[in-house]
């Protein structure tokens, strides 16, 4: 059995997938992340799931301010205590429109948000691990562009390299360049979502659909 490990683009992922469900009148669900990746690398026949490095930026002081990306940030790394995902943080830095506007947080006008250390850190976590001899699939989770070159890298070193995005995201550019490609949808995704305990003490499907209790021992949580 060939061995898959997943990279995650984290911020390219969860606003591809806000953008899907929003073309779908829905708001996005809460996945579970551990059968979300499992799931993935099942896609694909002869292939163990062995890790997920997801990499996500750290918002500056001024963007801690912001509490959905608050919220956001310590969602993401709180996910460092499950097992077989390690978080790896970048940066996320705000700047002025102008240098004659001071920022104001409420004010989305008077600043911007770069995004730095994402792509640099994926493109080295996945090529050492590569030359480690870590794992002989890398599932790569953005539809970023920026990432051909270390698609080309890997495929050198002897790597399959499978792409993995959300309905609705281009792969023009980067089909070519990879070994396969996968598309996640709702379907998909319904089969992901996060459980979570009733007040009875079951377990449900956080879904737009189905509100039944169901076995928990049918469901790996986080």
């Amino acid at each position: 059995m060939l061995r898959g490990m997943i990279f995650v683009d984290h911020m390219n992922f969860d606003i591809a997938l806000k953008d899907y469900y929003r073309t779908l009148g829905r708001n996005a669900p809460k996945l579970d992340y551990n059968e979300l990746f499992k799931n993935i690398v099942a896609l694909r026949e002869g292939i163990n799931y062995t890790k997920t490095y997801i990499f996500v930026p750290r918002p500056d002081e001024f963007l801690m301010k912001d509490k959905s990306l608050e919220s956001y940030y310590k969602w993401i790394t709180g996910m460092s205590s499950s097992k077989y995902m390690d978080i790896v943080e970048g940066r996320y830095i705000a700047r002025p429109t102008s240098p004659d506007i001071e920022m104001d947080i409420e004010q989305r006008d008077t600043y911007y948000k770069v995004e730095k250390g994402t792509d640099l850190n994926l493109a080295i976590h996945a090529l050492t691990k590569a030359f480690y001899n870590s794992y002989d699939v890398a599932f790569i989770l953005s539809a970023d562009t920026d990432y051909i070159s270390l698609y080309k890298q890997l495929k050198t070193i002897g790597k399959i390299v499978i792409v993995v995005a959300v309905k609705g995201q281009s792969l023009n550019q980067i089909t070519s360049e990879v070994d396969d490609y996968i598309f996640l949808d709702d379907i998909f995704f319904q089969k992901c979502l996060r459980v979570k305990k009733t007040d009875s003490g079951y377990y449900k499907k956080t879904s737009y659909n189905n509100g039944n209790n169901i076995n928990p021992n049918k469901f790996l949580n986080i």
